[in-house]
Parts: structure tokens; C-alpha cells; sequence
């Protein structure tokens, strides 16, 4: 019989769990790990993490500004001898005590504003203008978590049952009570479920306000506050992550309870909509966030266009770029958990606990060890579905080396051929003997070096034996 040969050369989709292993498409895999989509729909290595430095114990967060990486602290005298980064005491107005957490840190007329929760459970915003005292003390300040900056003011979503969102006067951040200038937006009255802010972000110059399962867009860049005005609404989505709502390419993308979402503006009617971006990877994301403590946090690293979203020890990456038409997710598995990101120059940074680690472009391990990349391909019938087929190799266009392996009966995930480790490009070399019978094959990719490694194509070379 006739050999035939069917190439795979895309895989612009990433992960995509949305359909049976056995049904699926080609260029929508069932696993990327360590790996991402690149602009030339390649699939490639992630970055390895180099480590940066071991701060001094008694600090907290990350924050990229200011030309530095700053952390905080809220009792004793402390400074960092590495001179990449500042620390700063936010002292609690109550008695000195420690930072648990920092949840917001922004640059506000060239000053720092944050919101610090201490251990004890409490949080205070401070505004770091070499004032005696940082903290705020306006006493319609809500302290809150989920804080945003616009329209030359500071958001906080409002205290108690959070159905208020509060806003200080323009260029004030101490000033929150101001006549005609500081005040509150009633978001609570226009929710028809959760009335609670959650969480703040921005979507094209408006403040989005985020229960838990609905979101709100208000106009707010006009001086005057009276102007102030609720202009749409989407019901049945919202989060409950407020670390997790970022602005990506023009979207605004966040984690929900039932997995990524993002809203944007429909092309025909001008109207907001939720879209479900990350229901490619539902199934793994939602058990995930239901069963750690870890806190999810996200940001948009715009050194590689990419949405990454954090969860205790695995990073969700939505790899996006128009012109080259990819949305395609991934995931990272790192080391260690982080407790906070910052981006600086273009290079990613991540804290945990006292250690600072950065992505490095030609780092290909963890701090000296190596981690896995594996690519798989879901079950594929080569065009001739219930029909025989018996494979009888492959080639392999690769950068770097790695093992490949034939799944061959989707009903048992341990029915694999044997590993063959290939390097570079096999095609001149002839093809890369693996020899399997089925009616469908996944494609297993494995990558486990201190090198580089991308994938460009693959070609399964096989042989139709007929009906089954």
C-alpha cells in the first residue's frame, strides 16, 4: 500500500479541552505546558527563571515604579542592600505591626499610593508624599482592597457592604471628603445580584466596578464629579479576584468563578458583552481555583503581549497578538509559589517569600534546574476516520532535541509507544522509525534540557489498512 504523510505545522489555538481528545483539531492541543505560542505560530520554550537576589526578612509586595522595585513594611527600620530596590514603611495608624500582603500600588503625581493589609487582618491606604504620616487619614477613606487610579483620582471600592464605590478629589488622594470634588458612585443600586464591589479596573478610559456576578462601566474622566454617569451594564459575569482584572489589548480580561472572561464592545451594536476567552481551559482552571488558598493575580507583561494570570505554583499564559491572529493558551508550572509580580524595563520579576526571581530570555532552566516542556497533540484520524491505519515513522522539525511518542488507543492514556529522541531538523535524514497500528494517534512532544527548544512541524508517515 502506498505510504501517505499528513503535516502539522500550527498551533495557534493552544490548549483547547473543549471538545473530546478524539475529536478535537489538529491545530488545538490537549496540552502546552511550559511552552507558548510565538508570533510565527511555532511552539516554543518558555523563558527560564534566573534568581535576582534574597531581600531582607520584613517586607511585602512587589511594585515596579519610580524607576525601582519597591517593597513595604510596617514596623522597625529596614533598607535593602541591593540598590535595585526600595523599602518603605507604611506604618499602620493603629501601632506599628507587619504586612501580610500589599494589594494595590500605583505612582500618583509622582508619589506612591498603595493599599497594605497587616497581619492582624486590617487595611490602610498611604500615600507616600513625605508626609509625617502616610497613612490616610480622611475618615471617608474607605480602606479597601480593591482600589483603581483614573481620571487624576484614586477608586476604592466602598467599606461594609461594599454597595458604594468611593472616589478622593482630583489630584487629593488625601482628601476624600471634599464638597463638589470627593463622593461616591452608587454601584450598588444597579446591581441586580451581588451588590458588593469586588473589584476595579479600566476598559477604554471608563472605571469598571465587578461584583461577583455582574459588572458596571462609568463614565468618570470629567472633572466635575456631578457628570459622573453609569453608561452600560453586563449582567451574569463579574469576579471575585480582584488582583486578576487587567486591560489587554484594548479588552479587559479577568478570572471569574467558572474561568478566564474578558468583555468587550460588540463590533455591530456598539454594546459591552462578556466573551468566555479562557473556556478553552475551563476544565482546568476551575478545579484549580476551588482547591488552593493560594490568591490568584494576573497582569498583561508587555514584553511578549501575553495575559498571565497566577496561581499559587502554575501560571496561565493567553498568548495574544492580532496581526499575527493567535489566542492561544498555555501553562507554566514554576518552583516555587509567588507572592507578587512586577515588571521593570521589560523584564518580569516574581517574589517569593524573600527571594526574587525574573524571567530570562536566554535562561533555558529554574535557577540551574531543568523543567519539563510537553506538547501534545490531541487524537487525530489522519482525514480517514474508523478506518485502520498503521504508522510507520516520523519527521521532526525542531530547534534543540527532544523524545517523541505515538499515543494510539484515546481510550487508555497509558497506550503510548516507546520515546525516540530526535534533534534538529530529521527531514534530510530520512524518517524517524516508530511503527503503531490504531484509528488514532496523538502526538506526545517532551522536552527535558538545559537548552533551547522549539517546535515548527511535525509528519506522520502511514499506511491505510481499511475498515476496522
Amino acid at each position: 500500500m502506498a505510504i501517505r504523510a499528513i503535516t502539522f505545522d500550527r498551533f495557534d489555538l493552544g490548549i483547547d479541552r473543549r471538545k473530546g481528545a478524539s475529536v478535537s483539531d489538529a491545530n488545538r492541543l490537549l496540552e502546552m505546558k511550559n511552552a507558548y505560542v510565538t508570533t510565527g505560530l511555532a511552539t516554543q520554550k518558555r523563558p527560564g527563571l534566573a534568581k535576582v537576589t534574597t531581600l531582607e526578612s520584613g517586607t511585602k509586595g512587589l511594585f515596579a515604579g519610580l524607576g525601582k522595585l519597591n517593597t513595604f513594611y510596617g514596623q522597625g527600620s529596614l533598607s535593602h542592600a541591593d540598590t535595585r530596590f526600595v523599602a518603605h514603611k507604611v506604618a499602620h495608624p493603629g501601632g506599628e505591626r507587619p504586612v501580610k500582603d500589599v494589594w494595590f500600588a500605583d505612582t500618583f503625581n509622582a508619589y506612591i499610593y498603595t493599599a497594605v493589609e497587616y497581619a492582624d487582618g486590617t487595611v490602610k491606604h498611604h500615600y507616600l508624599d513625605g508626609s509625617a504620616t502616610t497613612a490616610i487619614t480622611d475618615t471617608n477613606c474607605p480602606h479597601t482592597k480593591a482600589v483603581m487610579k483614573t481620571a487624576s483620582r484614586i477608586f476604592a471600592a466602598g467599606a461594609g457592604d461594599g454597595s458604594t464605590v468611593r472616589y478622593c478629589k482630583a489630584s487629593g488622594p488625601r482628601d476624600w471628603t471634599a464638597a463638589n470634588d470627593a463622593g461616591f458612585l452608587p454601584t450598588g443600586l444597579q446591581f441586580s445580584g451581588d451588590r458588593s464591589a469586588n473589584a476595579l479596573g479600566l476598559y477604554k478610559s471608563s472605571l469598571v466596578v465587578l461584583s461577583r456576578d455582574g459588572l458596571q462601566i462609568w463614565d468618570v474622566q470629567n472633572v466635575d464629579p456631578t457628570t459622573m454617569s453609569l453608561t452600560d451594564r453586563v449582567e451574569n459575569v463579574g469576579t471575585s479576584f480582584p488582583r486578576t482584572v487587567r486591560n489587554v489589548s484594548g479588552d479587559l480580561y479577568f478570572l471569574a468563578d467558572f474561568g478566564f472572561r474578558s468583555i468587550t464592545t460588540l463590533q455591530y451594536t456598539n454594546n459591552l458583552a462578556d466573551v468566555d476567552v479562557g473556556s478553552p481551559i475551563d476544565s482546568i482552571v476551575v478545579p484549580e481555583i476551588r482547591q488552593t488558598e493560594a490568591v490568584p493575580q494576573a497582569f498583561f507583561h508587555y514584553g511578549t503581549g501575553q495575559y498571565i494570570c497566577v496561581v499559587g505554583r502554575e501560571l496561565y499564559v493567553y498568548s495574544v497578538s492580532r496581526t499575527a491572529k493567535i489566542a492561544a493558551w498555555s501553562r507554566y508550572s514554576i518552583p516555587f509559589q509567588v507572592d507578587a509580580t512586577a515588571e521593570l524595563a521589560g523584564e518580569l520579576y516574581f517574589r517569593s517569600g524573600d527571594d526574587i526571581y525574573r524571567f530570562t530570555a536566554d535562561a533555558y532552566t529554574d535557577d540551574g534546574s531543568s523543567f519539563e516542556v510537553l506538547v501534545q497533540l490531541p487524537y487525530m484520524d489522519l482525514k480517514a476516520p474508523g478506518q485502520l491505519k498503521r504508522v510507520v515513522g516520523v519527521d521532526m522539525v525542531v530547534d534543540g532535541e527532544c523524545t517523541v511518542s505515538l499515543g494510539y488507543d484515546v481510550r487508555y492514556p497509558d497506550a503510548v509507544t516507546p520515546p525516540v529522541r530526535v534533534r534538529g531538523n530529521t527531514r534530510p535524514g530520512g524518517i524517524i522509525p516508530i511503527e503503531v497500528s490504531g484509528t488514532e494517534f496523538s502526538l506526545i512532544l517532551r522536552n527535558l534540557s538545559s537548552k533551547p527548544f522549539r517546535v515548527d512541524a511535525a509528519t506522520i508517515y502511514y499506511e491505510s489498512l481499511g475498515a476496522v
